[in-house]
């Protein structure tokens, strides 16, 4: 099991997260969000802190999540997505 920072470290982060965000712009990074949360049956949140407390192994959907959570909240804390 991982820890959210040894978890984080498994992906070349900031380079994935550009080619998502230009492939897939807002509306896209949220369905796929979604789509996540529907086939894991758990939020975005409450995966997040599955990650953080190491109760999650490593896998390549967990990681393109998590990739993924990383960059909505960065939009959202920058104020891009203030129907959010």
């Amino acid at each position: 099991m991982l820890k959210g920072d040894s978890f984080m470290q498994t992906v070349s982060k900031k380079k994935r997260i550009k080619v998502i965000f230009k492939s897939v712009g807002i509306a896209g990074l949220k369905k796929e969000l979604a789509a996540f949360e529907k086939k894991y049956g758990m939020s975005t949140q409450t995966f997040l802190q599955k990650i953080e407390r190491g109760e999650l192994a490593e896998s390549n959907d967990f990681i393109d999540w998590l990739g993924r959570a990383d960059l909505y909240r960065d939009i959202r804390k920058r104020g891009a997505l203030s129907e959010v």
